[in-house]
């Protein structure tokens, strides 16, 4: 079984951006107003920068520190993004060996998926995917858990899909900034999906439990930044609603120490996290 990981870098085209979701699927990619108003959203220097930090401190510290190296993490990037920033993202993937970097035109994000399977000839009945947005990170046993989990039901050939039951969720500034812990299996960091034939983006990440065989796995969680840039707020009312529990700054960093080890002081300020 190999284990693959896809991560977005400012990619413009269908995902699950907020900006596609009012859009028919077949007009999306060619919808001029939509694909330069996200352009100039996830081009703006300040998101950029922030993407940047997040993907670097966090993200790829995450894929590198993973107690099991034997995967591949691929990136998918826009070729609309400005020159030296291409070359600054091409220089962070190529210093950490499981990393896979494509740049593409405005595109569907699980159509740039298969073209980079395609090319390295990885087959999607032998594999197991996950996502991993460019702010948000993995416990450092991700890839040798989901292995241990996963192992033994990949070659029976049934889509199912799998999850870390937690979610370290730290806001950054605002009215609500703080780390809360968060029980939400199948929120989109770090969900993993077993299919035959199709891209994990073809399918929402929560409604995955409901339409396959799924596994919700305790004892571990992902870390998940919201800085306000985010395409979904965090208010009072959502809160409340998924129970979301606040935590001091003790149980934070005893959170951290047993899923994060691998993170730096300035990688803990970057989350918000107690230094």
């Amino acid at each position: 079984m190999q284990i693959v990981g896809i991560c977005r870098f400012s990619l413009l085209g269908r995902g699950d951006w907020a900006a596609f979701r009012t859009i028919p699927q077949d007009k999306a990619d060619e919808n001029a107003e939509a694909v330069e108003a996200r352009k100039a959203s996830i081009f703006a220097p300040e998101r950029l920068e922030r993407r940047f930090t997040t993907f670097e401190h966090l993200t790829l510290a995450s894929i590198r520190a993973q107690t099991d190296p034997d995967f591949t993490f691929v990136v998918l990037a826009s070729e609309l993004m400005p020159q030296p920033y291409r070359d600054r993202l091409a220089a962070l993937c190529a210093a950490v060996p499981q990393v896979v970097l494509r740049f593409f035109p405005v595109i569907h994000a699980g159509t740039a998926q298969g073209q980079v399977f395609k090319e390295l000839g990885i087959d999607y009945r032998q594999t197991l995917q996950f996502r991993l947005d460019d702010d948000d990170a993995l416990c450092n046993v991700y890839i040798r858990r989901m292995r241990q989990a996963a192992g033994g039901i990949v070659p029976n050939a049934f889509p199912f899909a799998a999850s870390f039951r937690d979610v370290l969720f730290c806001s950054v500034g605002g009215d609500h900034a703080g780390v809360y812990q968060w029980r939400s299996p199948f929120f989109s960091a770090g969900v993993a999906l077993f299919h035959p034939s199709a891209s994990i983006f073809g399918f929402g990440h929560y409604g995955m439990a409901e339409r396959f065989t799924s596994i919700s796995i305790p004892g571990h969680m992902s870390l998940v930044t919201h800085n306000g840039m985010n395409d979904t707020t965090l208010d009072e009312g959502r809160i409340r609603r998924q129970k979301m529990n606040l935590i001091d700054d003790e149980a934070a960093t005893k959170a951290v120490e047993r899923h994060f080890p691998y993170l730096t002081p300035e990688a803990r300020a970057v989350a918000g996290l107690p230094v």
